[in-house]
């Protein structure tokens, strides 16, 4: 009995634990660490509520988009030489703001 217990509580603190909200920074570092390497910052950073990634090993091309004022803009890359990878953050106030990574294949 005590070690089904003990695996319940390192599931749960284990989960606890892995819910910790990450500031936009800490997200990006967390991706050079892995050896991605920033490209570029679509519209106006700030404080995020939470965010989402967009990449694949197959696509001819990653689109990014973000929002500024209201107004969604995108961004074509393509990966015929490296992957690329799209960190999308959702600010409070509905505006978006992207960074765009990349890795060589």
């Amino acid at each position: 009995m005590l070690p089904k217990l003990s695996f319940l509580l390192l599931i749960l603190t284990g989960g606890f634990l892995g819910c910790s909200k990450q500031t936009p920074t800490e997200v990006v570092l967390d991706w050079e660490e892995q050896g991605w390497i920033r490209v570029a910052v679509h519209g106006e950073v700030g404080p995020s509520e939470r965010n989402s990634k967009l990449s694949s090993e197959q696509a001819q091309s990653v689109e990014a988009s973000w929002v500024e004022r209201g107004r969604r803009k995108t961004k074509v890359y393509s990966q015929k030489t490296h992957y690329h990878m799209v960190l999308r953050f959702f600010k409070e106030d509905g505006d978006q703001f992207s960074v765009v990574m990349k890795k060589k294949k």
